[in-house]
């Protein structure tokens, strides 16, 4: 357990509590309500990253239809808001995660053979089957224009922690005299930064635990690690099953956030999306694609909307997100942040190699002295065995 705990804190959870304390104080510092709703957002798609990561990051098993997850979560709040109106937002979250979950069985079992391309033409195909049914069941999902007066955060369990984490960190009479709308925006921005905070901090734990050890060595030789008595098959739809439930209860978060639920969330674009945001950060990090997710949005969403040119030619703001993104990966091709994990992992790396070398050198020297002190052998003993 102590070493589990020197691997975290060193920088992941570090980098992480670093990040919390920021965005937990950051309304306190900033009025601009527009950017706050745009940071609700984000925190869904870090968990949108942060759930792709663990299976396509720790398994090798790239996924290209994780829309499929996302949007299944989503339509599940947006259905039940539709025709069980006495269902809480609480419990449609619940029950995005656990269809979305389910979801993962489906997709997971036909598709735990299959490896590198062709896993990910059957995910990808999982997505536009979802995306294809939701027209033909149109009557119920709204086709193009999805369901909207979806239950929101404000009106569920989740709303009161939202609500007391504004009054707490803004004051009672600031949150008492702003509009309900304006109310909202603070209670969507600390209810998806709890959940997820939460969600972060049981990935690392999974992820540089004894279980993360194991789907790594699934992603870096199958064969071997079955031979060693992995339960591969397990451990993979494991992975398949908590990447799908994850992403479903964001994907719901996100609907209540939002108040409506489209197509836009079983599109290929979406997948496409997360898998660059996960490319960015760093794969197989957990808190890599986090900081991308963030980057990646306010850019998207905030920072290229400010910029003239790109107010007078919309079209060309995707390609020039584009663009930065190739830039980025030819500079930085792991990513984000394994550069800067290694370099902050450098002085326990030189200290570790110190110390194994003065191990070595002991032990060199310990057998020198071992080998001095034996007589040195002579063919005198040996004489009698060649004459018999």
């Amino acid at each position: 357990m102590s070493g589990l705990l020197r691997r975290l804190v060193t920088v992941n959870v570090v980098v992480l509590l670093v990040m919390l304390v920021v965005l937990l104080l950051l309304p306190t510092y900033v009025s601009n309500r527009a950017l706050l709703s745009v940071l609700a957002i984000a925190n869904c798609y870090v968990m949108f990253a942060a759930s792709w990561d663990v299976l396509s990051g720790f398994t090798g098993q790239v996924n290209f239809g994780h829309a499929a997850f996302i949007g299944g979560g989503g339509f599940v709040v947006g259905l039940l808001s539709k025709y069980q109106e006495g269902v809480p937002a609480l419990g449609q979250l619940a029950s995005a995660t656990v269809g979305a979950a389910l979801l993962g069985v489906l997709i997971g079992v036909p598709c735990l053979r299959l490896k590198g391309p062709y896993l990910a033409l059957a995910t990808l195909s999982a997505a536009s089957a979802l995306l294809q049914l939701s027209f033909v069941f149109k009557a119920q999902t709204g086709g193009e224009e999805g369901i909207s007066g979806v239950t929101r955060l404000t009106e569920s369990g989740l709303g009161g922690i939202g609500e007391g984490l504004t009054r707490l960190f803004m004051g009672a009479a600031f949150y008492d005299g702003l509009r309900p709308l304006a109310q909202s925006t603070y209670v969507n921005y600390y209810v998806t930064l709890v959940v997820m905070a939460l969600v972060l901090l049981g990935l690392l734990r999974l992820g540089y635990g004894r279980r993360g050890l194991v789907l790594r060595s699934i992603q870096q030789d199958e064969l071997a690690a079955e031979a060693a008595g992995v339960p591969v098959v397990r451990y993979k739809l494991g992975a398949f099953v908590l990447s799908g439930a994850l992403a479903g209860l964001a994907g719901g978060l996100l609907v209540q956030v939002r108040g409506s639920v489209g197509i836009d969330l079983l599109f290929i674009d979406l997948s496409l999306l997360i898998i660059i945001i996960a490319a960015v950060g760093g794969v197989g990090t957990i808190i890599g694609p986090a900081i991308a997710a963030y980057v990646v949005m306010l850019l998207q969403l905030f920072y290229l909307d400010k910029v003239r040119f790109f107010q007078e030619n919309p079209e060309l703001k995707l390609g020039a997100f584009s663009l930065f993104v190739i830039v980025l990966l030819i500079v930085q091709p792991r990513g984000l942040l394994p550069p800067v994990m290694k370099r902050l992992n450098a002085p326990a790396a030189r200290r570790n190699a110190l110390t194994l070398a003065a191990v070595s050198a002991a032990g060199a020297g310990q057998a020198s002295t071992t080998s001095s002190d034996v007589e040195p052998a002579t063919g005198t003993d040996t004489e009698p065995a060649a004459r018999g």
